[in-house]
């Protein structure tokens, strides 16, 4: 053991010595004559063909306690991609005193716009017709995924009062219907002194917006900070505090999420799905259409190279294994790899969590220290990124260790956010990266059969006895 951790650490510091540039002309071969050749560490390198195939992700989680989406985008090459999220609501305020006699006078939302993701720049400010409606339960954690919505769970007649013309330039205001309001403004003062009883009563609600005509691509995805989105009920009632008082007008605030909320989509691209080798795969945001890598075909193909090289496999040490997803940059591509192509594509599997819930997750070796994360290079048109902790273990394992462990090692290429902490005391810095669960992105990848495939290098050397 002591012999292996030595030799790993012998190949990362030479490789870190390949890394380096310096201006120092020296004579590699000064004193290699009296080494034995046992005792050499030769590194090799190796270059394979990385079988991607084009495959949906199924079980995408959608849970969010801040930003929800709303939207519905039309492409040629994906077809019709939609977006809603359903939400609680409760007072601002709990243990108000709404008087008596309560007379609904208007009842309005309104959310402020986060982001927004067009795949036409000539309709950034296209009409969008937005509905509200009432939920048959409430929000909560048992939600976990894109798909979850029944349509038992909604009621189908909207509240808004006839629909809601938005262009994504300011924020979203939804005007609902004042039978909607009278029904809130009933709320008993248990419901006004408890917001778990009042969304135990009142349920959630669920916000659509209509499809882009048939036959016409584009449309738009809009993000929506809900925690500072508002609902306001305007109403008249009678002051009950003090006798004799005339009766007013007020307003009230409720917040327009407890917390959790619930993005949905769905999408038009499964048809697209190919587990034969192609000339182009495409990278489609959130839940849509990914860059694929089945490990047991990968699997099958290093082993392949270890029995033709004749090696053992647990005498073979990674030291940097990285891929490249090459992609064609013309003059008519330009404009789409600038709008719509991921920053990022970087592998991420399926693990259960303690309540066997499915999670997509990026691979460990994104959090290591110094490793590329799948960044595109428009100089070079390829993203590129690390896997070599990943490749290590299915170097290592047999194939049936990897079937039985499948989730683990399947790669699916997404789309990625990082975000950086600084430490108070040390000012030191850390980087964390996860999914990115709200951009809707468009790219096309070379396929295996493109003249410019997709490759996995290796970096590695054979450890001796």
């Amino acid at each position: 053991m002591h012999s292996k951790l030595r030799a790993v650490a012998i190949l990362l510091a030479v490789f870190a010595c390949f890394s380096a540039t310096s201006c120092i002309n020296v004579d590699k071969t000064l004193g290699a004559n009296n080494i034995p050749d046992d005792q050499q560490l030769k590194l090799r390198t190796v270059t394979f063909h990385l079988p991607l195939e084009n495959r949906m992700m199924d079980s995408l989680q959608s849970l969010n306690s801040s930003y929800a989406y709303l939207g519905a985008l039309r492409t040629k090459e994906f077809g019709l991609s939609t977006f809603s999220f359903a939400t609680n609501f409760a007072p601002y305020n709990e243990g108000s005193d709404l008087g008596t006699s309560r007379v609904i006078k208007s009842i309005h939302i309104a959310l402020p716009i986060d982001s927004k993701t067009i795949t036409d720049p000539s309709q950034d400010g296209l009409p969008q017709n937005v509905h509200v409606y009432r939920m048959t339960r409430v929000v909560d954690t048992t939600y976990r995924y894109n798909s979850d919505l029944k349509e038992s769970e909604w009621i189908h007649t909207p509240i808004d009062s006839g629909g809601v013309i938005y262009t994504g330039r300011d924020s979203l205001h939804i005007r609902l219907k004042n039978s909607f309001g009278s029904e809130i403004l009933r709320a008993t003062q248990a419901e006004l002194d408890s917001n778990t009883v009042f969304i135990k009563k009142f349920k959630g609600l669920l916000f659509t917006v209509e499809n882009p005509q048939e036959g016409i691509n584009g449309g738009r995805l809009n993000g929506f900070d809900l925690s500072s989105g508002s609902m306001y009920v305007t109403f008249n009632f009678q002051p009950t505090w003090q006798d004799g008082l005339p009766r007013k007008d007020t307003t009230i605030v409720l917040v327009v999420t407890d917390g959790v909320i619930q993005n949905f989509s769905t999408y038009s691209s499964k048809p697209l799905e190919k587990s034969t080798p192609q000339e182009y795969v495409y990278a489609e945001g959130v839940g849509g259409l990914k860059p694929f890598v089945d490990p047991a075909v990968l699997k099958d193909t290093i082993d392949r190279w270890i029995a033709k090289m004749g090696y053992d496999p647990s005498k073979i040490i990674i030291g940097k294994a990285t891929y490249y997803l090459p992609f064609v940059t013309s003059d008519a591509t330009v404009s789409d790899l600038n709008a719509y192509f991921p920053e990022y594509l970087y592998p991420a599997f399926r693990q259960k969590d303690t309540s066997s819930y499915i999670y997509y997750t990026p691979l460990d070796d994104v959090n290591s220290s110094g490793n590329e994360v799948g960044a595109i290079n428009r100089s070079l048109s390829h993203y590129s990124g690390d896997i070599s902790s990943t490749v290590q273990k299915m170097v290592n394992k047999n194939k049936t260790e990897i079937l039985k462990e499948w989730k683990k090692y399947a790669m699916w290429f997404c789309g990625v956010n990082s975000s950086t902490t600084t430490s108070y005391y040390t000012s030191a810095s850390t980087t964390t990266y996860s999914l990115d669960r709200s951009r809707y992105f468009i790219g096309r990848i070379n396929g295996p059969l493109h003249a410019n495939y997709p490759t996995l290098h290796i970096l590695y050397t054979i450890l001796e006895d």
